[in-house]
């Protein structure tokens, strides 16, 4: 959230304070299920999740991966079911905070909820460029577009050294944010690499050549919405 606005240290107790449990994940489990009841938000505090659906013939299709300080579901205070399932991708720790301590925040804190706001617009901004990814650009643009999307987001998180960074997913899962299969992604990842845009060995992503894969994917980095983030993160954006 740092990304947004400065916060206070009395901020971050806040929120700290909010958390009723933390609870450890192994891969590829399910931290709630679709349809479920949900009654906390739930917040990456280590590892790699997804929200997801899956079609009645099993077909999963991503609709966002959450990295460490990222919020799950910070809307489902408003609803009576969630529309999605949220799943581990690797081992997780996830913190657990009640939908009445969000509730709390809304009313009585009013830098923290301006946070919350600008998460969920950024939310709805990293969906609409997803759509376009799928419905207009051609496979190995989408590809180049999610790599250079999760190396901002892992910068701003302080997950990369430069632009490298650990990317923890399998090709299955990334076909499965871009609707293609693991072999069509297999593929346009052999292009990229051929193009010398990247290298992607033992789950190390190394973008060799950011500004060419930013050309090449059309990727524009404003609609995450970074305007308060490090200056040096701001310069090569």
């Amino acid at each position: 959230m740092n990304n947004f606005q400065t916060h206070t240290s009395e901020d971050i107790k806040l929120l700290e304070g909010a958390v009723c449990e933390e609870r450890a994940f192994g891969k590829d489990e399910d931290v709630i299920r679709e349809d479920s009841t949900a009654n906390h938000v739930y917040l990456v505090v280590k590892g790699w999740v997804s929200r997801y659906r899956t079609n009645r013939h099993g077909k999963v299709q991503t609709l966002n991966f959450q990295i460490p300080g990222d919020f799950c579901n910070l809307h489902t205070n408003l609803t009576q079911k969630i529309e999605y399932s949220i799943g581990t991708l690797v081992p997780s720790v996830i913190a657990y905070i009640p939908h009445d301590r969000i509730e709390g925040i809304y009313r009585n804190h009013i830098r923290l909820t301006r946070s919350f706001n600008w998460l969920a617009f950024n939310e709805i901004s990293i969906l609409q460029e997803w759509l376009i990814n799928v419905g207009s650009r051609a496979s190995h643009q989408r590809l180049a577009h999610l790599l250079c999307e999760l190396l901002i987001r892992a910068r701003a998180a302080g997950l990369t050294v430069d632009h490298c960074f650990h990317l923890p997913l399998t090709q299955a899962q990334l076909g499965e944010a871009m609707g293609i299969t693991h072999i069509h992604t297999n593929r346009v990842m052999k292009r990229l690499r051929a193009e010398g845009l990247i290298t992607f060995e033992n789950r190390i992503l190394d973008i060799k050549d950011w500004a060419g894969i930013k050309e090449y994917a059309d990727f524009d980095p404003r609609y995450l919405q970074l305007d308060n983030a490090e200056p040096e993160l701001i310069r090569d954006l």
